[in-house]
């Protein structure tokens, strides 16, 4: 009796899913091969067990409450990972997973490596989903815990049973618009100096290791702005005189776009290694290992 209660409950769950995607009590019994009384029945019993409506009815469609929104990523998550746990013995397939792949990271990473990972998945693993979460300063606790399957940064202190992966390294470069007063010519640091600029600043403080190297050389640049994004700085360069200092890559897939130059730094900065971090708890995860090498070798 105890493990048919267990598979009730994860039927709860799959029809929960279901729900969720198809906001239609008739389509979720189609999937799941089941009466319209029995879906209803089981709704019922979610409902009661999670002390929510869960779904509220506009015109001829569910639509989920707040609290079947929080629940999804979670229930989505469980059951993926259950799915891998069920289907181990007969090894993983990325044709089949429908698995989800959590990653914290900013939005640089995202930027430069979604679009890629992507498309490839789109061929190789069209079930597999990568959600993408901000990181935080306790990206270790995310990992070892399991919230996180991965984190996209460069390296910083971490215990040992965090694994880090090289994916390559980035240098920064200096961006004006096209008709910039200052395009055409070469980039001298007083003429540097002279131009407005806008600061990233992810954590929301200002100053990075961009002024800290000014700083060293007795010089301070002109800021107007600091923003906590890169996706919002090529637009408001093409539409003024100010100029920015952005990772090379960020600049290759905006620069077209935006109408764009680039000019090299006339002072020596560092740039930075990007790193894909992982937790040991996963070495023996099939699935896990085919993502982290699918991400390296779009990297290399």
């Amino acid at each position: 009796m105890h493990q048919t209660h267990e598979v009730a409950d994860l039927n709860l769950l799959t029809t929960f899913r279901h729900l969720l995607a198809t906001g239609s009590v008739t389509a979720t019994a189609d999937r799941m091969r089941l009466s319209q009384p029995a879906v209803s029945r089981a709704l019922g019993r979610l409902r009661s067990a999670l002390h929510d409506p869960l779904f509220v009815r506009d015109g001829r469609s569910l639509v989920p409450t707040p609290r079947a929104l929080e629940l999804q990523p979670e229930l989505e998550t469980l059951l993926t990972r259950l799915d891998d746990l069920l289907s181990t013995g007969a090894g993983f397939d990325p044709r089949t997973t429908r698995r989800t792949f959590v990653v914290g990271t900013s939005d640089y990473s995202a930027s430069v490596l979604m679009r890629p990972l992507l498309h490839r998945l789109a061929i190789d693993a069209p079930s597999v989903t990568v959600r993408i979460v901000q990181t935080v300063p306790d990206a270790e606790a995310a990992l070892a815990s399991g919230t996180w399957d991965f984190l996209w940064a460069p390296l910083r202190p971490m215990g040992q049973a965090v694994v880090w992966t090289k994916l390559f390294d980035e240098q920064f470069s200096f961006v004006l618009r096209a008709g910039h007063p200052m395009a055409r010519k070469p980039l001298t640091l007083e003429r540097y100096l002279s131009i407005p600029q806008i600061a990233l600043s992810p954590e929301g403080k200002p100053g990075n290791p961009l002024d800290e190297a000014l700083e060293r050389l007795g010089h301070r640049r002109q800021l107007v702005a600091h923003v906590p994004t890169f996706a919002v700085v090529p637009s408001l360069i093409a539409q003024s005189d100010l100029g920015a200092v952005l990772p090379d890559r960020i600049i290759e897939l905006h620069a077209k776009t935006w109408g764009l130059v680039t000019r090299a730094l006339p002072f020596s900065t560092h740039g930075f290694t990007l790193q894909q971090a992982w937790h040991e708890r996963h070495r023996h995860d099939e699935g896990h290992a085919w993502f982290r090498k699918l991400v390296v070798e779009l990297c290399r």
